[in-house]
């Protein structure tokens, strides 16, 4: 994109080209749109500028680790543990790729209804 600018293509041309190249989706107009003002007012440095905010100082591995640890734990659990909001704990498992709640029914603490239910499936689906 540096290059296109350098070059004395607008951003819309540039975001086409991008999305051409790389595949639709790579980069929205709008983006495209704010580098290339970030360019014009001379900054042509390629690092994003740190966001906006205090930065977390919430530790994503700990949570993994806990996950890992007890496949039991609830969402609720989890922010008592680390001291935040369920609502945090959800956005971090979330970005993490981690299903929301994926661990609360664990194999080993199946009942028996659901036992029955496994069982039933799996001898009956021969049929379908």
């Amino acid at each position: 994109m540096l290059h296109h600018f350098e070059n004395g293509w607008k951003a819309a041309q540039s975001f086409r080209d991008l999305n051409e190249l790389f595949g639709k989706g790579t980069i929205s107009e709008s983006q495209c749109r704010d580098w290339f003002a970030r360019f014009k007012s001379g900054d042509t440095s390629l690092e994003d500028k740190p966001g906006r905010g205090r930065p977390s100082d919430f530790d994503d591995q700990a949570l993994l680790a806990s996950v890992e640890e007890d496949e039991n734990l609830t969402t609720r659990m989890l922010a008592e543990d680390s001291n935040v909001s369920q609502s945090t704990v959800d956005r971090r498992l979330k970005k993490l790729r981690s299903v929301k709640n994926r661990w609360m029914g664990s194999p080993r603490a199946l009942v028996q209804k659901q036992i029955v239910r496994i069982f039933c499936c799996e001898t009956n689906k021969h049929h379908f």
